[in-house]
């Protein structure tokens, strides 16, 4: 097969042996790769009602057929298991070269189950796979990790690992891929911590065989150079996603002080140019990508940050500013860089310290069951909160499983200001001045993400999607019309980009990468003579397998639901008096329920999977 390597790899940690299965084109045609394989693989594979913690859930590291090409962001990989957040599917998907090298040791796809008696990690090469002690690893930051391994393996080697926080089982911990790329959604850390998995080192020298590589070089050099010149991407290349702090403001759609707010009177200290001149010390990028929106930050005072770890992005900027009051640049970098050397989520971190201080501010939680003083805005505070949640010390015990679970046992009314989708933490974008991505955010499989549905914003443009049949401009306060172009956008953007995998950023109109060329990109690979209808459909059977997956799990229509604090007016900004209120989400659930082929319930109807290829659970 072209693209890939046709070989998946298992380890079963309990056991401690390691197998290989082969991969036939039909499963490959069908699901392409990265997230459509890892779901595919738990839905068949993992018995319903199982502990996310436990040997029986499995971890699927997965690339896909781009994996092997520097193509914008195309190097990266999906990682899927059953989440210890949600307790729903599962997936992250991790940037960098690691699809790449996972297919460079033999494999599309890396299997871990079981569990290990004591502290392990892996080695894979393409001559070899073995299971090593991590004994001296554990316990230590994903930073030490990388320091001991990258001594102990000859040079080349990339490395995952984990923090302390996924040791401690955090409901979000995440995975670090040579301390500056992350798998960070959906407690993936966690679950590599419950296995006793503390690191994966990979590297190897085969080769993925390219159907057409010609054709796919000219693709890419077309695309590269549109990238380059044609200023759609100028803003994103200058700041990195730092571009959109200062917009969000603007627009009213900033999440402030656990969205109670949706702008920040700090913010000429932590938009773009802020940014720029206080703490960025360049920029880094994905193997192929002439974006560069990946920023590296580096600071002496008041906070010593060094650039070896990245630096935050939008998401971290806003969750570990704005919604926690805390305007002050240096004081953000220094939380994200403890996040990324713990091991944390982001996005969850910094909602769920939103969360004690709104708990705090109403006392509901008082100094003494905190263990300290937590106040908006002040960065000692949050500092020592992240390594409270980091370790599970004190207070931090509880905010460790998430604001969902934190709120059901602190109570006294604390649920209605615990901002979470089926569990997973709001992200960055207020869904109420942008009503596709509220109803995005409600249906999505994993939990509230900003990630799997385009924003309603690059629709306020005219021929902005045209290969899905947008033309017209469309408001993204609107409602009318946005049903649809959800269901669509999650097929292509949340789901197929994740499949290739690609990075999103490029996809987004006006930019360059349209369906039509991805489509392009995917045949030119693999030799396929795919369709833009079958590679669409190919999205839509992934989507349904991750909903019935969550069925199966029991999820119906009901937590398909927002916070009611966003049926609340937003009180400032472009978005000012915007709402979504119960009866809204409703009526929008009705209309796509129907153009997804779902009843009433939620749940795909047998026509629907007959369509699809698809069998009920």
């Amino acid at each position: 097969m072209y693209g890939f390597q046709g070989t998946m790899l298992i380890v079963d940690l309990t056991q401690g042996k390691v197998l290989t299965e082969k991969l036939d084109e039909r499963f490959t045609r069908n699901h392409i790769g990265g997230v459509g394989f890892g779901i595919r693989l738990l839905y068949d594979r993992l018995e319903p009602g199982v502990d996310p913690l436990s040997p029986e859930n499995m971890l699927v590291f997965a690339s896909g057929p781009l994996s092997a090409l520097g193509f914008m962001g195309s190097t990266g990989m999906s990682i899927v298991s059953k989440s210890p957040l949600t307790e729903l599917i599962g997936d992250s998907d991790l940037r960098g070269s690691f699809g790449r090298d996972l297919k460079s040791c033999g494999y599309d796809a890396l299997i871990v189950r079981g569990s290990a008696k004591s502290p392990v990690y892996l080695e894979l090469t393409d001559r070899s796979v073995q299971i090593k002690d991590a004994g001296d690893l554990w316990g230590k930051t994903t930073a030490e990790v990388q320091s001991i391994l990258s001594r102990r393996n000859e040079k080349g080697f990339r490395i995952l690992s984990i923090g302390p926080a996924g040791e401690k089982l955090v409901k979000y911990a995440c995975i670090s891929g040579d301390v500056r790329f992350f798998a960070g959604r959906l407690g993936m850390g966690a679950v590599m911590g419950a296995k006793n998995l503390k690191a994966i080192v990979m590297k190897g020298e085969k080769e993925t065989p390219i159907a057409d590589p010609q054709a796919m070089k000219n693709l890419m050099k077309e695309i590269h150079y549109e990238v380059l010149h044609d200023g759609s991407c100028d803003t994103l290349s200058k700041y990195g996603t730092w571009n959109n702090t200062g917009p969000s403001n603007l627009k009213g759609t900033l999440p402030t002080k656990n969205f109670q707010r949706t702008t920040f009177d700090e913010i000429d200290q932590i938009d773009g140019d802020a940014m720029l001149s206080r703490i960025s010390a360049g920029d880094r990028t994905c193997p192929g990508c002439p974006i560069g929106c990946r920023r590296v930050v580096k600071s002496e005072q008041p906070y010593r940050i060094s650039p070896q770890y990245g630096g935050p992005q939008y998401e971290t900027v806003a969750a570990l500013g704005p919604t926690v009051l805390l305007g002050d640049a240096v004081a953000i970098a220094k939380a994200n860089e403890l996040c990324n050397l713990y091991g944390l989520d982001t996005i969850s971190t910094g909602v769920t310290i939103a969360f004690a201080m709104e708990c705090s501010e109403k006392g509901v939680l008082t100094d003494k069951d905190l263990g300290m003083h937590l106040k908006w805005g002040d960065p000692e505070g949050i500092l020592q909160i992240i390594r409270m949640i980091a370790f599970r010390e004190g207070a931090g015990d509880v905010l460790a499983e998430g604001v969902k679970r934190a709120s059901e046992k602190i109570g006294r009314g604390s649920e209605e200001w615990a901002m979470h989708v089926k569990g997973l933490e709001i992200p960055m974008h207020d869904p109420r001045g942008k009503k596709g991505i509220a109803l995005a955010y409600a249906t999505a499989i994993k939990g509230a993400d900003h990630e799997s549905a385009m924003h309603d914003d690059v629709f306020e443009r005219e021929n902005a999607l045209p290969e899905l049949g947008y033309v017209k401009p469309m408001g993204r306060k609107e409602y009318q019309g946005k049903p649809l172009l959800v269901k669509k956008t999650q097929d292509l953007w949340g789901i197929l980009s994740d499949a290739l995998p690609i990075c999103k950023f490029p996809m987004a109109p006006p930019r360059p990468l349209k369906p039509n060329r991805l489509v392009s990109a995917l045949n030119f690979v693999t030799g396929w003579d795919v369709s833009l209808e079958e590679f669409l459909r190919v999205g839509e059977r992934i989507f349904n397998l991750g909903r019935l997956f969550n069925v199966r799990e029991g999820a119906d229509r009901t937590l398909d639901m927002l916070p009611n604090r966003f049926s609340e007016p937003t009180p400032g900004g472009a978005s000012t008096g915007e709402t979504i209120t119960k009866e809204n989400l409703e009526r929008m659930l009705d209309e796509y329920y129907d153009h997804r082929g779902w009843s009433k319930d939620g749940v795909p109807t047998e026509e629907t999977l007959k369509r699809l290829e698809l069998k009920a659970p």
